[in-house]
């Protein structure tokens, strides 16, 4: 069980495929300046603000959201309309403080609902099981302190999410902007 675990940890911490793209919609409450990121949460494609308030939200890097960030004398910032945003694993932080409730939709890239005793199946199951092999293997091995096949494994699992990465980009490249 630890095996199985240890090794999907390690191939969602790199795996970024069409499987992993998801869709959420929600509502950012009034006068809030933070939102909780969604359950399996690895890195976000885009951000949109949904109904009568339509528009891109931008996902910038802490280093550009600080330096553009407006804020009162308490350091809380300014009431109005989201446009910007940045996230660390859990957050996303807003440029604002909501002035009112908006309508949100977020794409991101998600990790499936780990395998166990009562999910049985996800897409490393189905269409990356020799990715999901060769993790167990690197994890089993490295258990059993056999670190030459253990490096082995890992590099044949590091091979084919490479593989899988890089069709993924091919997607995404042929994608009408």
């Amino acid at each position: 069980d630890a095996v199985l675990v240890s090794a999907q940890a390690l191939i969602f911490s790199l795996l970024r495929v069409q499987e992993m793209k998801t869709r959420v919609r929600g509502t950012i409450s009034i006068s809030v300046s933070s939102l909780a990121l969604p359950t399996g949460f690895r890195e976000a494609i885009s951000f949109y603000r949904g109904g009568d308030d339509f528009g891109k939200i931008r996902i910038l890097d802490e280093q550009h959201f600080e330096s553009r960030l407006g804020t009162d004398t308490a350091d809380d910032p300014y009431s109005g309309c989201p446009t910007e945003c940045t996230m660390d694993g859990t957050t996303a932080y807003f440029n604002v403080t909501t002035d009112k409730a908006y309508l949100y939709r977020l794409w991101y890239m998600g990790a499936a609902a780990a395998l166990s005793g009562s999910n049985t199946s996800n897409y490393l199951c189905t269409r990356y099981a020799h990715i999901l092999e060769a993790a167990c293997k690197h994890y089993a091995f490295s258990h059993r302190e056999k670190n030459d096949e253990a490096t082995k494994w890992l590099g044949i699992m590091k091979a084919g999410i490479d593989a899988a990465n890089g069709e993924y980009d091919l997607y995404r490249q042929a994608i009408q902007h």
